[in-house]
């Protein structure tokens, strides 16, 4: 198996990437694998962003323990979404498949091969949109035996995609006048927030890469793939983060075992029960309860 390009998208905190790069060569996976790192420029209107985004540029260059590794530096800001959309293209066109991270995210040491086996295992079944390393912590069914399930949502914190999926995604959002129509429909498919970020895209006062990543999906009817016991945490919860605040109504369970014996459901559906579960984190009454608490912990 031709294990998949690494892709890390890092900016202003070099203590984080220092994490995450740690993290991943704890991964036996990782000297078989080729690191692609995009550090994107300083914004020029906060001070002193310029030391650190050189920090991350220094660390970047320092890096060892994987197969290869590439490095590119944005001369000015792009912003999280086009810098992913536009690396992401780059790689994942070249390899096919691609797993994607950012610099805020630490991961189990059985990441990288339950990543790249389910890359391999799901690439030729195309109701299959993506592989998400982070899972919510949800409620398990007595009678489901298996280590994961499908659900529709992508979760933007540690996955991987193939090429053609990627491709199939209208980055542009051309076609506004059908989609303004689906703001319901899309809702109940991923979660009642789901249509004003993407609206937020349109009207420009928002850059969200994964809404739009996940509205193909939606346009599609695809499923993703995720751990019962999640294999990325996410440590951007600090303040710094650039779409993270100190709290979060996230909740997850970390993968502290790194067992690669893995179960898959035999088919390709919602278990209901685990899709209600993980939904439940996107509705109106637990983010508005969630608006509450960023004002009293921000």
């Amino acid at each position: 198996m031709q294990l998949a390009p690494i892709i890390i998208f890092a900016f202003n905190r070099p203590d984080s990437l220092k994490n995450t790069i740690q993290s991943l060569l704890e991964n036996e996976e990782a000297k078989n694998s080729d690191l692609y790192v995009f550090v994107d420029g300083a914004r020029t209107n906060k001070s002193g962003e310029q030391d650190k985004v050189n920090a991350v540029q220094t660390y970047t260059k320092s890096i060892k323990g994987f197969k290869s590794v590439h490095y590119n530096f944005s001369d000015k800001n792009k912003g999280l979404g086009n810098s992913i959309i536009q690396g992401v293209s780059q790689v994942i066109n070249k390899y096919g498949k691609a797993i994607v991270l950012e610099d805020d995210l630490v991961f189990a040491t059985n990441f990288l091969y339950y990543m790249n086996q389910g890359l391999e295992k799901y690439k030729e079944e195309k109701k299959v949109f993506s592989i998400c390393g982070y899972s919510n912590k949800v409620k398990v069914p007595k009678e489901y035996t298996y280590d994961t399930y499908f659900c529709t949502r992508s979760s933007s914190w540690g996955w991987g995609t193939w090429a053609d999926r990627w491709n199939s995604v209208d980055w542009e959002l051309k076609d506004w006048n059908r989609y303004a129509k689906m703001g319901n429909a899309f809702n109940q498919w991923g979660g009642s927030d789901c249509f004003r970020m993407l609206r937020s895209v349109k009207e420009g006062w928002g850059n969200s890469w994964a809404i739009r990543f996940c509205f193909s999906q939606f346009l599609q009817n695809k499923l993703s793939l995720f751990p019962i016991i999640s294999k990325v945490k996410n440590n951007g919860f600090d303040g710094d983060g650039t779409n993270c605040k100190k709290w979060s109504r996230f909740k997850y369970e970390f993968d502290n075992k790194g067992e690669k014996n893995i179960l898959y459901p035999k088919s390709i559906t919602l278990n209901l029960k685990l899709y209600k579960s993980a939904m439940s984190y996107h509705t109106i009454l637990i983010r508005i309860y969630s608006r509450i608490m960023y004002l009293i912990h921000n």
